[in-house]
Formats: C-alpha cells, sequence, structure tokens
C-alpha cells in the first residue's frame, strides 16, 4: 500500500515537474521578441515631428531661454545658442546636472532689500499687495528709472506671437528660469499699478491683453506639462491684476483676449503630454541602454525586460488619459471624477498572480506601474482657467450692476457655481483638483 501511494505521489511530482518546464519554456519563447512600436507611438512621434515650425524672430520660446542674461546681452541670441548647446551636450557629455554656460542674471538678487520684500509680497496678489504698492510708488519709480530694461525685457517676450520649444528633451539638462519670468510679469504689473492714471491712453488695457494673448499662445503650444503649468499660472496672475486694475479704474476697457472663450486647443492636454511622453521616453531608455551595457546577468533581464513594449505601455498610459480627459470644458467635470475613479482602481498594485498569468515583460509592467503620474490634476489646472476666465467677467458686470450677460457667465462646473459674498462684494470661483491654491480664484467688485 505504501509503496503504490509513493509511487502516485513519484508520478504526481513528475507531472509538477514537467508542467514547470512547460511553462518556463513557454515563458521564455514569450519573451524572446520584443514588440514593434504601437500605433499609439507612431502617431505620438508623428504629431512630435510634425509640430508647426515657428521662424526664430516670432518665436518667444527662444527669447525665455535666454530671459535671465544680463541687461547687455541678447536674450534671444543667447537663447539659440543655448538650443544649440543643450543639443550638442546630450551626446558629448555623461555629466548629470548641467548648467547653461552662460552666466545668467537673477532680478532678485540685484533688487534693493524694500523693493525685494514689496516684490515677495505681491507673489499672491492680495489687497495687502495693493495697499504695499500705494504706500511705495516713490520706491518703485526710483528702481524703474533706474532698472528700466527689466520691464522692457518682459515687454519684448510678450510681443511674441509664436511659441515652439526647441531644446533637446533630456533630464540631465537645466529648465530655462521660468522663476525669473514670473517674477518680471509680477514687477511690470506692480509697476503699471503705482503708475495708473486717468488718462493713459490704453496702456494697462494694452498691457494686459498683451500679455494674456501671449500666455494663451504658450498655454496652446507648450511641448512639456512644466511649459504647460507656468502658462496657466501666468494667465491667473493675469486675471487677479486685471481684478484690481478695475477696482481702481473701473473705465478701463477690457479687449477681446479676456472676452473670448478658452478654445479646446489651449486647454487640451495633447501637444504636452506627448512632450511629457518623449521626455519619460527619452530618459528610460537612456536608462535602460546604461543599465544592460553593465548588467552581469544579460540573458535574464533581456528576457524580463522588453523596452519598445515598455515604451508602448507608456505611450498607452498617456492615450487612456487624454482620451478622458481631452474633452469640452463644459463635459469635463464628470470625464475628470471618472478619470480619477479609473486612475484609484488601476494604482491598486499588482499581485504575483498577475505576473503569473501575464509574464510578457515583467519588468516593463512594473515600471509602467511606478510611472504613472495623475493627469488628471494637471488637465483640472488648464480646464479651470476657463471657469476663472468667467468668474472675472461675472466680477465686472457685478461691478457695472448689470445683470444683462450675467446668466451667461455660470461656471463651466455645475457642482460649483459661482460664490458671491454681498458683504464682502466679491465673487469665489471653485475649480477641480485637489489643490486649493490652483483651484480657486476671487475676484472682488
Amino acid at each position: 500500500m505504501l509503496g503504490k501511494s509513493l509511487n502516485i505521489l513519484a508520478k504526481f511530482l513528475v507531472v509538477i515537474f514537467s508542467l514547470l518546464i512547460v511553462y518556463v519554456v513557454a515563458v521564455v519563447i514569450i519573451n524572446l521578441r520584443d514588440k514593434p512600436p504601437s500605433a499609439t507611438v507612431v502617431e505620438f512621434e508623428q504629431a512630435w515631428n510634425n509640430r508647426a515650425a515657428v521662424a526664430d524672430n516670432d518665436n518667444g520660446y527662444l527669447f525665455l531661454l535666454g530671459f535671465d542674461v544680463a541687461e547687455t546681452e541678447d536674450p534671444k541670441a543667447i537663447g539659440l545658442e543655448r538650443v544649440e548647446w543643450s543639443q550638442q551636450v546630450i551626446s558629448s557629455s555623461s555629466e548629470e546636472n548641467l548648467e547653461f554656460p552662460q552666466a545668467s542674471y537673477l532680478v532678485q538678487e540685484n533688487l534693493p532689500a524694500e523693493f525685494a520684500e514689496l516684490i515677495n509680497l505681491c507673489s499672491e496678489v492680495t489687497q495687502d499687495c495693493i495697499n504695499a504698492i500705494e504706500k511705495n510708488k516713490t520706491l518703485i519709480d526710483e528702481w524703474q528709472n533706474n532698472q528700466p530694461w527689466v520691464n522692457d525685457r518682459y515687454r519684448q517676450l510678450i510681443a511674441h506671437s509664436g511659441w515652439l520649444e526647441l531644446s533637446a528633451l533630456d533630464i540631465r539638462l537645466p529648465l530655462p528660469k521660468y522663476a525669473e519670468v514670473m517674477k518680471a510679469q509680477r514687477i511690470i504689473f506692480i509697476s503699471a499699478f503705482a503708475n495708473i492714471t486717468p488718462n493713459d491712453n490704453g496702456y494697462l488695457s494694452k498691457l494686459l491683453d498683451r500679455d494674456l494673448r501671449f500666455w494663451r499662445g504658450v498655454l496652446k503650444d507648450s511641448d512639456t506639462l512644466i511649459g504647460k503649468m507656468i502658462a496657466s499660472v501666468a494667465i491667473k496672475n493675469n486675471f487677479l491684476w486685471t481684478n484690481y486694475f478695475l477696482l481702481h479704474d473701473g473705465k478701463m476697457p477690457l479687449d477681446a483676449s479676456m472676452r473670448q472663450p478658452f478654445t479646446d486647443d489651449e486647454l487640451s492636454m495633447y501637444r504636452c503630454l506627448i512632450g511629457e511622453w518623449k521626455f519619460g521616453n527619452a530618459a528610460y531608455q537612456a536608462q535602460f541602454d546604461q543599465e544592460h551595457t553593465r548588467a552581469s546577468g544579460k540573458l535574464l533581464i533581456n528576457l524580463a525586460h522588453k523596452k519598445q513594449d515598455t515604451v508602448n505601455q507608456l505611450a498607452t498610459r498617456v492615450k487612456s488619459a487624454l482620451d478622458n480627459l481631452d474633452v469640452p470644458v463644459n463635459e469635463f467635470e464628470v470625464a475628470f471624477t471618472e478619470y480619477t475613479q479609473q486612475l484609484r482602481q488601476e494604482s491598486v498594485p499588482k499581485n504575483k498572480v498577475h505576473y503569473l498569468f501575464n509574464p510578457y515583460n515583467p519588468v516593463g509592467q512594473i515600471l509602467v506601474g511606478i510611472a504613472s503620474p495623475d493627469y488628471g490634476n494637471y488637465a483640472a489646472r488648464s480646464k479651470n482657467l476657463e471657469a476663472f476666465r468667467r468668474g472675472l467677467l461675472f466680477s465686472v458686470e457685478q461691478m457695472n450692476n448689470s445683470s444683462s450677460t450675467a446668466t451667461r457667465l455660470l461656471s463651466p462646473y455645475p457642482s460649483k457655481p459661482f460664490a458671491i459674498d454681498q458683504q464682502q462684494r466679491s465673487v469665489t470661483v471653485n475649480g477641480l483638483g485637489n489643490n486649493s491654491a490652483h483651484t480657486q480664484q476671487v475676484y472682488f467688485y
């Protein structure tokens, strides 16, 4: 009896061992070949390669890339040099955290202490900022007379009509000095507010309009997520300054750029997320090649990690986000909620059983799971701009005690109507997202 039981056990173990061998052989065969580029990858590559050309003279990106150079330098010329440098250095240098070869001029480091304090106070456009401007007009005028080129440089920047990011995409490269540009926007509006006159021949209105037109162009044509977000911040700042300018001078006209609704192209994440995918793809492929060059167990790694399939999966994730989030702004609230729920479900870690039944490219599957950011909040920051624009116009109607168009100026988000406080004479506009700094704008009338 015992011998028979042992015989059955032996046969059972042979079957199990045979199945294990078959499974291992099958896994090896499955992982012998990488996959070709997917249709989504081809689509993204074509979209990137077919970006509309922009003449250097019209390209605001080149000017912004050199924005931080000293007064005597030409920002556009330095911007072009930095583009060429970025394309050369990534192929010839193995250094990490590269810096631009040209010395930069940081406005903050060259401000008088009192003026720097004012600039920092006005990082948020509030009544405290406005009161400080009123008290320090002499200080502002003195600085402006001594350093007129800072405002002149910002005016030159926003005079550009196009935007195309030409620098190489590499994680080692420095970013443009966006903080300096945001500070220059703040300074020019502070200077303008300190010098409001009854007869300015439309200077304020033209400045706000030119500023908004430029940043709306950046919003539409940005090829990187950070560029898109910087544009959204600049536009929010423009709206807040517009509100305070109107409170001071109710007769200031609003030009067309403010009254024109944001287009789907302006609010779309398509172009910048393709750029973000290109950026991540370049970093991933460089790391992949580096690891496979020095890996001791090359055979095992080659079987468990497929480069092109991983790239395909990363593209699929971006495409899924775009399919869910790139909808008209009036449909975005529902889309945002559904995307957030879907992302929550997808974020549940896969267990070992999953990889047992899905053995192709397991390392790639794990990497894609790790490198799956929440694009919903970034999309919300873009879409919220239309809510903030409508809210500003609604506050203008309240200033003018007019209700003729108020019914048209509703929030695009049904669950977030404008909140009117008659006592404070304010309109609070609430957007979508999980960061209050980017989801709310308050206007006064």
